[in-house]
């Protein structure tokens, strides 16, 4: 009889605990495991909590690679923006990807999470998991402002527009200089009651809508209330029809241009003509607001320029950091243009 030599199985041998399995059982990502490994201020308690339990619960001891982690970061420029389908926004994001691409960058656009607050630290904190060399917050609003708040100070950034940063890098597109022109121009053609509607974040002192402000108030011409409207130009067209029954006005500088289109729609549903009844100002100078009708006067910004400077002063501090050299905060002014079309002109009066 052949003898059969029967193998038994041999028991799996037991693996060692790594950083993914604290990150599964602590629900967290492996770069904030790598963090709490480090002792980054960048965790709360909670996740800090949660890994500490885990790496009790597997026995877990870490590896240098594992500590390392959160040390190495990637040759990547991260955008934080509050929306990228607005003119200026798009315009800003192809300035930051032409010079990041022809500097070696990859680029990331990341969409702050506007529904509360921890989705927005959410947003960040995903952003921040990926270790990019630098971000770029392009402050436009009011979210954008508050998503800055909440990047830790340790991440080299620089920011597009928004009241000043002192301690920061900035690019400024003048918008208060900007408003200050505009309404200047209005006053020049002989308004004297100059209405404002805001688009969201418009507030601040370095706005467009603090310089409409101040030359009224330097003129002893009359502040109106300011009319705040989304960044929908169908809600700038109910907004016109409300404003073509204002009394006695006779002028309206828009937060944007696709208010202003918006705008000038609403007050032609109600009878009035523009300019001849009301004058409506843009800003931007969106592509459209040249075909419009009548065509729209507005005030050009260079977008793709800010979005360009953005990355070389953010380049050139991650390489002054590299070489141990100490840059103080620079602050850089792009001058735009008021460009002066079909959409405003003097008084019924005049």
């Amino acid at each position: 009889m052949e003898d059969r030599q029967v193998h038994m199985p041999r028991p799996k041998e037991k693996r060692a605990p790594v950083i993914k399995d604290v990150a599964a059982l602590a629900k967290v990502s492996v770069s904030t495991v790598s963090r709490y490994l480090n002792d980054s201020p960048r965790i709360s308690e909670e996740s800090r909590d949660r890994i500490a339990h885990a790496i009790k619960l597997l026995d877990y001891h870490p590896s240098r690679v594992a500590r390392g982690l959160v040390n190495s970061t990637m040759k990547s420029i991260a955008v934080l923006t509050s929306d990228t389908t607005l003119y200026g926004s798009a315009m800003t994001i192809q300035g930051i990807e032409d010079e990041a691409r022809s500097n070696n960058y990859p680029v990331s656009i990341s969409k702050l999470d506007n529904d509360s607050t921890d989705g927005l630290r959410a947003s960040i904190s995903m952003v921040m998991d990926q270790n990019p060399g630098g971000v770029i917050v392009m402050k436009y609003d009011e979210l954008a402002a508050k998503a800055l708040t909440y990047i830790p100070d340790t991440v080299t950034k620089v920011v597009i527009a928004g009241d000043r940063e002192p301690n920061l890098d900035q690019v400024d597109l003048r918008e208060n200089q900007s408003g200050r022109e505009i309404t200047e121009y209005l006053l020049g053609l002989g308004h004297t009651n100059v209405a404002h509607v805001t688009i969201p974040g418009g507030g601040g002192g370095y706005s467009r809508t603090a310089g409409w402000e101040a030359v009224l108030r330097a003129n002893d011409k009359p502040i109106p209330d300011m009319w705040h409207c989304s960044w929908l130009p169908a809600d700038a067209r109910k907004i016109g029809r409300q404003m073509a029954h204002v009394y006695g006005l006779t002028a309206i500088f828009a937060g944007n241009d696709e208010i202003a289109m918006g705008l000038i729609r609403g007050l032609e549903d109600e009878g009035k003509s523009v300019p001849d009844d009301i004058s409506v100002i843009g800003f931007d100078d969106h592509p459209l607001s040249c075909v419009w009708t009548p065509p729209v006067t507005t005030y050009r910004q260079d977008f793709p320029a800010a979005g360009r400077r953005a990355v070389q002063l953010l380049l050139s501090r991650i390489e002054a950091q590299e070489q141990g050299e100490i840059l103080a905060p620079r602050f850089v002014e792009l001058q735009g243009e008021l460009v002066v079309r079909a959409s405003a002109g003097a008084p019924p009066s005049v």
